[in-house]
């Protein structure tokens, strides 16, 4: 069912519906509505199935610092190019920190696959690890896929390009944030 809905998702991010996901899996819609009670309930799995997806790419790697966080960006800029406008469509309406606090899952999942590359990233510019929930908002702030997309098709920045420009104005954001 989630390898339908990503399908269909991919292909019609802004109508995608239960039956056409249940269409394309070859189900019937009330079976559909078994296994995910909405599309809604059926994107967050796809959602965390992305991010799962990005934390098992970085717990692979032997990398470290700067050179992990960038090993990370770039799996997550490219996979801009394939879930981006899936996971914008659903992006959540409720602000980063608020839903830290709350132990949103995918929330919590995103710093499961990002917190390894922070705190390098951190150690590797010399700042206190005390600084990692606001390393985590900066870095919600400047990685949001919205942001990705602009740059990738609007601006045609190549992929290369977006992970340079962010990745520097990530590490100068957190220099900054860090000085008061």
């Amino acid at each position: 069912m989630l390898d339908a809905a990503t399908h269909v998702l991919r292909a019609e991010p802004a109508t995608a519906t239960m039956q056409s996901i249940a269409r394309e899996a070859a189900l019937s819609q009330a079976t559909a509505y078994r296994h995910f009670p909405s599309v809604d309930a059926l994107v967050a799995a796809y959602h965390e199935d992305v991010i799962a997806s990005l934390a098992d790419h970085g717990e692979r790697s032997r990398k470290t610092g700067k050179e992990l966080f960038e090993h990370q960006v770039t799996r997550w800029v490219k996979m801009q190019n394939v879930h981006g406008p899936v996971i914008v469509r659903y992006w959540s309406q409720r602000g980063y920190l608020e839903r830290l606090h709350a132990a949103d899952v995918l929330t919590t999942l995103s710093c499961t696959a990002w917190d390894r590359a922070l705190r390098g990233v951190l150690i590797d510019l010399s700042l206190p690890d005390s600084l990692l929930p606001m390393a985590r908002f900066l870095h919600n702030a400047l990685f949001d896929p919205r942001a990705i997309i602009d740059l990738t098709k609007t601006a045609g920045l190549r992929d290369e390009q977006v992970i340079r420009r962010l990745s520097d104005a990530y590490y100068g954001a957190l220099t900054g944030w860090a000085s008061y």
